[in-house]
């Protein structure tokens, strides 16, 4: 996949902040909606990104309309 203008700052900063609301949500729906560990967190979870969150981004990526993508 080529990915025109990905360089470009504000669309990397975009990202960033997509995959960071991801594992907030997913952090939230694992410890709060869940209860796994009795509801408790560490730092590391709360500081942690995975694959998984950027993930979802690329997905919203690869079904958009072509009319209306980002990237090519």
């Amino acid at each position: 996949m080529e990915l025109p203008f990905f360089s470009n700052a504000r669309t990397v900063r975009n990202a960033m902040d997509r995959a960071r609301m991801n594992s907030a949500i997913r952090t939230f729906e694992k410890y709060a909606i869940n209860g796994e560990n009795g509801g408790v967190c560490t730092v590391a979870d709360l500081k942690n990104i995975s694959a998984e969150d950027f993930q979802v981004l690329l997905d919203d990526i690869l079904n958009a309309d072509v009319g209306k993508r980002i990237f090519a």
